[in-house]
């Protein structure tokens, strides 16, 4: 399973950065690979050390330097450069079998809504899902939620974007299953990775 992440370049708070090498560690355990915007700072810089530092794929998709284009990671397995920043989101999204938004600022917040809108409109099947640590994209399902009951979207919120904690949540969402033959190993290290992450879940 190649699994999108939509993150920033900012890196956050620790407790987060602890939370998001957690669930990203736990995912390359389990034989997934990773596709995400390319950068080398912040949450997507942290993303690609720890794909990377645990055997895991990993391919960016660059903007344009015209348009303030991140410093790619040198780490990389594969990178690609789209000619502007929708073409970018777009190709993200065509690689991905699931999107997953980490906590991150306005263009993680971007990516994310125009994928749940473009599976809304049926213009994608790719499944959606933001790993809610420590409830930070509470708000943005609160605000989904309110849609729903104010008549803008029919949809359930459920079904256009998932909440999930742990790898073994993205994939049960994707109806995917680890890919390398250590199980076991990487189901310890699922609870290890597990442990670190604060329990939350979002209520409406």
């Amino acid at each position: 399973m190649r699994v999108g992440i939509y993150a920033g370049s900012a890196a956050g708070t620790a407790e987060l950065r602890t939370c998001v090498v957690a669930l990203i560690g736990g995912l390359a355990d389990r034989g997934h690979d990773f596709v995400y915007g390319g950068g080398s700072a912040g949450i997507m810089g942290l993303v690609a050390d720890t794909a990377i530092a645990r055997g895991a794929p990993v391919t960016g998709v660059l903007p344009p330097r015209r348009e303030g284009g991140e410093s790619p990671h040198r780490g990389l397995t594969r990178i690609e450069t789209a000619p502007d920043r929708p073409t970018r989101r777009a190709r993200i999204l065509e690689l991905s079998d699931v999107v997953v938004a980490l906590p991150g600022g306005p263009g993680t917040l971007e990516e994310l809504a125009e994928a749940v809108n473009l599976r809304r409109i049926g213009f994608t099947t790719v499944k959606c899902a933001v790993f809610n640590a420590s409830g930070f994209f509470d708000p943005f399902l609160r605000q989904l939620d309110n849609m729903v009951r104010s008549g803008f979207l029919r949809e359930r919120r459920p079904d256009l974007v998932a909440e999930i904690t742990t790898a073994c949540d993205i994939e049960a969402l994707a109806g995917s299953g680890p890919t390398r033959r250590d199980h076991a190993g990487a189901a310890r290290r699922d609870r290890s990775d597990a442990a670190r992450i604060p329990s939350h879940r979002y209520k409406r």
